[in-house]
């Protein structure tokens, strides 16, 4: 007789929460850029990609490089972006490494 297993929904173990962080920064990142236009958000990926080689996962890490992108953008969308950004990323700027991304975006 096999036991019946309830399905793991959450790793309990040594989970890395840098991945966690990670995935969060992105997709709210992802997010603004796409509420301000499927263009922009194009934009935004191919030049990351063209200048650093890399993707908005990498953003985490080195938020440098997007701001240095939002730096070819207009002005009055890198700041509506970046607001986006700090919005959805606010409730969790108590953890440090997110509130030292979102201290590293230029206001």
């Amino acid at each position: 007789m096999v036991k019946s297993q309830e399905p793991v929904l959450f790793y309990q173990g040594n989970c890395d929460n840098d991945a966690a962080r990670v995935a969060l920064v992105s997709v709210s990142v992802e997010s603004a850029l796409l509420g301000y236009g499927i263009e922009i958000y194009s934009q935004v990926v191919d030049l990351l990609e063209k200048k650093y080689g890399c993707n908005v996962s990498h953003c985490y890490r080195y938020p440098e490089y997007l701001n240095e992108i939002f730096q070819t953008l207009p002005r009055n969308s890198r700041y509506k972006i970046i607001k986006s950004i700090r919005n959805g990323l606010g409730e969790f700027s108590y953890i440090k490494p997110i509130s030292k991304f979102l201290d590293a975006l230029d206001p």
